[in-house]
C-alpha cells in the first residue's frame, strides 16, 4: 500500500517491507542512482509525451534496456507506477508533484503502469562513454503505435 508519492515497497518471499523517502533523486530500495559520467543520447517519445492512451505495449510488460544503457523516467503530469522486477521486486510511485524520477538500470527487468488518467511522461536514455553502440529502435519501444 503506497501512502506517499515517493513511497516504495520491497517484496520478498517471507515478508513485505515498506518505507518512504521524500528526497527526490536519492537512493531508494531497489532503485540505483544514475552514474555521474553518463551522457544522454535519446528520449522517447521525441518531442512529445506518453499518456495513458499512448504508452507502448512494450513498456507495460516486463522488458530490459541493453547492456550499458541507463534510463530515466520523468513524469510531467499525473502518476505512474515503476516496477523493478529483479533482483528483488520493488514498486515505485512516480509523480510530477514531487519530481520523483525512475532510474532504469541496464539489463534489469522492469515495467510501468499508469496510476492516473492524466499521466504524461518521457523516458530518457543515457550511456557511459565507450560502452558500445547505441541502438534506438527496439520492438515495442518505438514512438509510433503498431
Amino acid at each position: 500500500m503506497i501512502q506517499e508519492s515517493a513511497a516504495f515497497l520491497i517484496r520478498t518471499p517471507m515478508r513485505m517491507l515498506s518505507s518512504t523517502n521524500n528526497h527526490a533523486g536519492s537512493i531508494k530500495a531497489g532503485m540505483k542512482e544514475l552514474p555521474a559520467a553518463v551522457v544522454k543520447y535519446s528520449q522517447i517519445p521525441k518531442g512529445k509525451v506518453f499518456t495513458k492512451e499512448t504508452i507502448p505495449r512494450g513498456l507495460l510488460k516486463e522488458h530490459t534496456t541493453r547492456a550499458g544503457t541507463w534510463g530515466v523516467i520523468q513524469v510531467s503530469k499525473g502518476e505512474l507506477e515503476y516496477q523493478i522486477n529483479e533482483p528483488t521486486e520493488s514498486v515505485h510511485k512516480l509523480d510530477s508533484t514531487t519530481q520523483t524520477r525512475g532510474i532504469i538500470e541496464p539489463q534489469i527487468k522492469h515495467q510501468v503502469a499508469p496510476l492516473s488518467d492524466d499521466v504524461e511522461f518521457v523516458v530518457e536514455f543515457y550511456r557511459l562513454l565507450g560502452t558500445g553502440p547505441v541502438v534506438e529502435k527496439r520492438e515495442g519501444l518505438r514512438d509510433e503505435q503498431d
